[in-house]
């Protein structure tokens, strides 16, 4: 999915359309707990997890994460890295930045418990 609409005006057609094919995206996609997903807006940036209607709210209102061009905490997956076994983030340098969004990810979780 073109993600170049993060940087759009917030106010604009394209952003409030843009908008709603992230949500579904993230609905089709990620495992969501209890109908809560990660909201990716510029204050929650990941960390918690929102209803649907709130997650559309946030990124219409606040904004979306600019950083968050790969959307990995909503079910996009990196091929070339998805067939990588956990194992070898603990070892090679060129999978660490991906493995540290999930320890990121997991101390977050921990603090929200």
């Amino acid at each position: 999915m073109d993600q170049s609409w993060i940087t759009t005006s917030r106010i604009s057609d394209e952003y409030e359309n843009s908008v709603e094919e992230f949500i579904q995206f993230a609905q089709r996609n990620e495992v969501g707990v209890n109908n809560k997903y990660y909201c990716p807006c510029v204050s929650c940036v990941n960390m918690i997890r929102q209803d649907i209607e709130f997650i559309r709210e946030h990124i219409l209102c606040d904004g979306f994460l600019k950083s968050y061009t790969i959307w990995t905490w909503h079910g996009e997956v990196l091929e070339q890295y998805s067939s990588k076994s956990t194992t070898e983030c603990e070892y090679s340098n060129v999978y660490s930045e991906y493995c540290m969004e999930d320890m990121i990810r997991d101390i977050g979780e921990d603090s929200f418990h």
